[in-house]
């Protein structure tokens, strides 16, 4: 990751935040962030810049599912690099990056939009001045200079201006093209017409097609949708062969359906029974005035939920608890007796899976399900367990893209369900070049069940597992370790776990360790200012890094975050250090409802002269794994270290590393092989690494952090 600020300019920052009346404009636009959020039926926001006071989450007014996450390098407690949103909120911001990084900065952003940006620019000078003298905005320039440097990374959907500047909102170039229907239904709330849009005149109100005699008819209110109907046969070739297959009366469950196009072709065409699922409100109603072109209302049914996983843990992913619910108390919520076509502002956007619709009765289970949800299909499907086992399906389709390490897992998890799927048509279907290269249109098909696989189907249930059989093999084995290993509680709880993985899982997790430039100082990835451990080298579990990994290397990690990164991993040390965590989970859970974990993974190899002094561990941390993965025991004093401070009355929630002269060393847990050195994130676990004396070290670990993504930590 190319650097975003400057050592001494954060550090200058940092003492600005201190004075506790900086960066405070967020407020302004707490309502109109709100608003964003709900028409664009965002599930995540992150608060670029945040600031210490986070003056935006102060008059935000969002649902308790929508995960906000703050991010702002010179605020130590939420300088952790942040994950890709659904919005990402840049809030006066922009205006005081140093000049030289302005694309980096940039670049950024386009990375963690997913797809959407609000941006808002001030575009004078501030009120308060550097310590050298310079104005506090280093950049003061107008609109027509900021919007040429945006459209190099974003596609610009609405401009406002405001007294002191104007506000944006882009889509990232990294996401699909998007249609005019997502400016429509944003430019209101910013007080313009979308930028780019077309009066109803300059285009036909109906565009209709012909296939093999039956006539289709699509409302065509603005450009994009024109160029979806006339594209129709040719964007999605291997999504026309699909449905050409489904026979007549079969049931389809289509997944973001989008204005209908696919929907009503199955329907037409096919003769079959759809049930269309659309989030968004303008290509909703669009959907909804297609079917009433076609009087398809008996055969075609609409509703305005996104459908998704929304009651798995998953560390990888966002993941909540919901005190007390359940599924039947959850359906009633949510109202799975919707009628078709209830209007989406009345009944509002909610997110449910799809084995919740089946169970329920809201839906018969379908034959065939087509989904392309903007790359989330991964979470549908898993929200879809039971039924995917269900012999009644026989088919899906979805677009995948092939450089996510959870499309790939989804692809191992629909063949473990008893699906295959034509190497041959997956690879023909993907785009070779562009923002989109790798994504593509998979075909899978229930592979028949045996007469005995039958008989017994209805006394099967399904749990959540890593997809490939040696994950689970590895799970065994850690759970048995783990168990047999008692908790050691001086000077704070932790796990001394010895043999860890199975023997010759080490051997492979050696065997892939990377080396040299693969490795880069854990500075140049924002995780720390530049400067600081520049003998720690890292590897991210992230798409960046791993790209630099060789193709073994890059199998090998994807497939161990794919055990590590699941429910079964966490819970084995949840279940150890139970009475360190129900204190800060039940807080958690009274203040905001629900619990939200991620993990964050790196893969480390720390030189000579590495130390890092006696520290907690940031707030937000709630279990720390150290994973020693050395090739012998020669580094065997090298290991973390655990101290006790000498005023015994001394207690630290996270953020900085203290001097060793503070602090106690109670002992060093050594440095040997296949060892896990676990703990939770408490107010006096302190640990550290004593400075490395030895020449020509390379100490190699993986490091995992749970991260808690709720404002309330403990």
């Amino acid at each position: 990751m190319n650097p975003l600020i400057s050592e001494q300019y954060r550090l200058e920052q940092v003492q600005l935040h201190a004075k506790g009346n900086y960066g405070t404009t967020g407020k302004t636009y707490g309502h109109l962030v709100s608003d964003l959020v709900k028409s664009t039926g965002a599930r995540s926001l992150l608060d670029y810049g945040c600031g210490s006071k986070q003056s935006l989450r102060t008059t935000l007014v969002i649902a308790s599912d929508v995960v906000y996450e703050g991010y702002d390098p010179a605020v130590p407690e939420f300088s952790d690099r942040p994950i890709p949103s659904d919005i990402v909120c840049c809030i006066d911001v922009l205006e005081h990056i140093e000049p030289h990084f302005l694309g980096n900065v940039l670049s950024d952003l386009a990375y963690l939009c997913e797809p959407f940006g609000f941006f808002t620019i001030h575009t004078g000078p501030a009120q308060k001045v550097l310590s050298d003298g310079r104005n506090a905005h280093l950049i003061q320039e107008g609109s027509e200079w900021w919007l040429p440097k945006l459209r190099e990374f974003f596609e610009i959907l609405a401009v406002r201006q405001v007294p002191s500047g104007f506000c944006v909102m882009v889509k990232s170039l990294n996401a699909e093209p998007s249609g005019v229907s997502i400016a429509t239904a944003i430019s209101p709330l910013l007080g313009l017409p979308a930028l780019g849009s077309q009066t109803k005149a300059s285009l036909p109100a109906v565009t209709a097609i012909d296939y093999q005699g039956h006539k289709i008819l699509f409302n065509t209110p603005n450009e994009m949708t024109v160029w979806r109907v006339k594209t129709i046969f040719t964007k999605e070739p291997d999504t026309i062969r699909w449905l050409e297959t489904i026979p007549a009366g079969s049931i389809l469950l289509d997944v973001g359906a989008n204005v209908g196009m696919y929907s009503l072709f199955a329907a037409v065409a096919r003769g079959a029974s759809v049930f269309s699922f659309e989030p968004e409100s303008q290509n909703y109603a669009l959907l909804n005035a297609n079917i009433a072109a076609n009087s398809l209302s008996a055969q075609i049914s609409a509703y305005p939920l996104a459908l998704s996983d929304e009651m798995r843990l998953s560390s990888l992913h966002l993941a909540k608890f919901e005190a007390g619910s359940s599924c039947h108390s959850f359906g009633e919520e949510v109202g799975f007796d919707l009628k078709p076509r209830a209007s989406p502002f009345a009944q509002g956007s909610f997110s449910v899976t799809i084995d919740q619709l089946v169970e329920s009765g809201a839906l018969p289970c379908p034959n065939f399900i087509k989904i392309d949800v903007d790359g989330i299909e991964h979470k549908v499907l898993a929200g879809a367990k039971k039924t995917l086992s269900n012999p009644k399906l026989k088919s899906i389709i979805v677009e995948l893209n092939t450089h996510l390490k959870e499309h790939l897992s989804a692809i191992e998890s629909l063949t473990l369900a008893g699906f295959v799927y034509e190497q041959t048509q997956a690879e023909g279907a993907l785009r070779k070049s562009g923002a989109f290269e790798g994504v593509g249109e998979f075909i899978f098909t229930k592979k028949p069940l045996s007469k005995h696989a039958e008989n017994v189907f209805k006394n099967t249930f399904n749990m959540s597992l890593p997809p490939a059989k040696e994950g689970r093999s590895v799970l065994r084995h850690i759970s048995q370790r783990v168990q047999s290993t008692k908790t050691e509680l001086m000077p704070f709880p932790h796990l001394v776990v010895d043999d860890v993985f199975p023997k010759e899982y080490y051997q492979e997790v050696i065997k892939n360790f990377p080396t040299g430039a693969t490795l880069r100082p854990i500075g140049e990835t924002g995780r720390v200012p530049l400067n600081q451990y520049k003998e720690r080298h890292t590897v991210l579990f992230e798409e960046e890094d791993f790209s630099r990994l060789t193709p073994l290397q890059n199998t090998f990690w994807r497939e161990f975050a794919s055990w590590m990164y699941t429910d079964q991993f966490v819970s084995i040390f949840l279940g150890k250090f139970s009475q360190e965590l129900e204190p800060r989970f039940s807080k958690i859970i009274e203040a905001e409802k629900i619990l939200k974990l991620k993990g964050d993974a790196l893969i480390v190899s720390d030189k000579s002269n590495y130390a890092i002094g006696p520290h907690t561990d940031a707030a937000h941390r709630l279990v720390s794994f150290l994973f020693y993965l050395p090739q012998d025991d020669s580094m065997r004093d090298l290991g973390t270290s655990v101290y006790r401070p000498k005023n015994p009355n001394f207690t630290c929630w996270g953020g900085p590393h203290y001097s060793f002269d503070e602090f106690e060393r109670v002992k060093t847990i050594e440095f040997v092989p296949n060892r896990l050195v676990v703990f939770p994130k408490t107010e006096i676990s302190f640990h550290g690494v004593e400075k490395i004396q030895q020449t020509n070290i390379n100490r190699p670990l993986l490091i995992n952090n749970i991260r808690l993504l709720n404002t309330v930590t403990h």
